[in-house]
C-alpha cells in the first residue's frame, strides 16, 4: 500500500512539472505610434554676374529639407573672378 501511495505521488509529481512548464505564448504586432517619414527637400541655384565690367560671376546653391532632427540648411557660394581665381564656401545648419 505504501509503494503505491508513493507511485502515485511521484507519478502526480511528474505531471505537475511537465503541466508546469506548458506556456501559451501569444504575439501582437502593432503599428508604431509615430512614424518618421523624411520630407523631400528644395535646391535653388543662382547665377549672377559680378565686378565692374561683368566679367565675375558669383553661384549660390542652398538646400532646404528635413532630417531627423529637424529641419537643415545647406548653403554653397561659388565664386570666380576674371583674373581665374575662384573661391568656394559650404556652410550647413542643422539641429
Amino acid at each position: 500500500m505504501k509503494m503505491t501511495v508513493l507511485a502515485l505521488a511521484v507519478t502526480a509529481t511528474a505531471f505537475g512539472a511537465i503541466a508546469a512548464h506548458a506556456q501559451t505564448t501569444v504575439i501582437t504586432t502593432e503599428k508604431p505610434a509615430v512614424t518618421v517619414e523624411p520630407s523631400t527637400s528644395t535646391t535653388v541655384t543662382t547665377k549672377e554676374r559680378t565686378g565692374p565690367l561683368g566679367l565675375d560671376s558669383k553661384t549660390t546653391t542652398t538646400t532646404t529639407g528635413s532630417g531627423v532632427t529637424g529641419d537643415c540648411t545647406s548653403k554653397t557660394v561659388h565664386k570666380d573672378n576674371a583674373l581665374g581665381g575662384s573661391k568656394t564656401v559650404h556652410k550647413t545648419d542643422c539641429p
